[in-house]
C-alpha cells in the first residue's frame, strides 16, 4: 500500500466533518492538530482519530442522541421540519431540549416517500408520546420551470397526511410559519442560506453541538412551541 499523502489525510478527515489544522503529515502515529465539527480543538494521531470521538463533545448531554425515549418531564413537544426527503425532528420537555435527529427517505416516488415519512413520525409519536406536535408550514419556493409549484404540492400532501395522523391519534398539533419561529428565535439573514446557517450557529452557541440544517430548524420549531404554546389552551383533537 502506498503511503498516505497530506491531501489524502485531509480528505479523509473532512469527510467526517472535521478540520485538519496541521499543515503536514508524517505517518499514522504522528500527532495532528484537529478541530471537531462542533469547533473543539483536539490532538490525535490519524490512527487514534479513526477510532475515537471528540472527548469534549462526548461530555455534552446532547451528543450522539438516539431515539430511546426518556421519562416525560412536563409539557412535551415534538417539533418537525418535515420534508419528502430529509426531515428534522426535536423533542422538548417544557423548555429543555431532550433529543433531536433527522430521517431520510429512500423512495423513488413522492407518494412512497410521504408514506415512509409518516411511518417515521408515527414511530416518534408512539415512542415519545408528545403533548403537542409542531409542524412547519409550507411555502412556495421560486424554482424554474414550475418546479416550485410541484414541490409545494408534494409538501402540502405530506402536511395533510401528518395532520390527519395526529388527528386520528388524538394528538394536538400546531402549524407555524418559518417567519414566525425565526422571528422568535432572532434568526436573521438576507438569503435563505444565510438564515439556515444562522440557525445552525444559534444551536451551536446554545447547546454546544453541530447539527444539520434540518435538525437546527426542527430544534427551533420545537423551542418556539415549548415557549409560546400553553397546555391549557391547546385544542385536543
Amino acid at each position: 500500500m502506498s503511503k498516505l499523502t497530506y491531501e489524502d489525510v485531509k480528505k479523509e478527515i473532512e469527510k467526517r466533518g472535521w478540520e485538519l489544522i496541521s499543515t503536514s503529515y508524517i505517518n499514522l502515529d504522528s500527532d495532528l492538530d484537529l478541530k471537531c465539527p462542533a469547533g473543539h480543538f483536539n490532538v490525535f494521531s490519524l490512527k487514534q482519530w479513526r477510532h475515537c470521538d471528540c472527548p469534549t463533545c462526548k461530555e455534552n448531554p446532547f451528543y450522539n442522541m438516539d431515539t430511546k425515549p426518556v421519562r416525560k418531564k412536563g409539557f412535551r413537544v415534538l417539533g418537525l421540519d418535515q420534508a419528502t426527503i430529509t426531515s428534522g425532528w426535536a423533542i422538548f420537555d417544557d423548555k429543555d431540549l431532550i433529543k433531536y435527529g433527522k430521517y431520510t427517505t429512500n423512495g423513488l416516488h413522492s407518494t412512497e416517500r410521504i408514506a415512509q415519512t409518516k411511518g417515521f413520525v408515527a414511530s416518534l409519536i408512539q415512542k415519545w408520546k408528545p403533548s403537542l406536535v409542531a409542524l412547519e408550514d409550507i411555502q412556495l419556493q421560486k424554482y424554474g420551470n414550475g418546479e416550485g409549484v410541484l414541490v409545494f404540492k408534494k409538501l402540502a400532501h405530506l402536511q395533510g397526511v401528518l395532520k390527519n395522523y395526529c388527528y386520528e391519534c388524538g394528538i394536538p398539533f400546531v402549524v407555524v410559519s418559518s417567519n414566525t419561529w425565526r422571528n422568535v428565535a432572532g434568526i436573521k439573514g438576507r438569503s435563505r442560506a444565510d438564515r439556515k446557517k444562522n440557525a445552525q450557529l444559534l444551536i451551536l452557541d446554545n447547546y454546544g453541538v453541530a447539527v444539520s440544517e434540518d435538525e437546527a430548524d426542527a430544534v427551533l420549531i420545537a423551542k418556539w412551541a415549548a415557549e409560546t404554546q400553553k397546555p391549557n389552551e391547546i385544542i385536543n383533537f
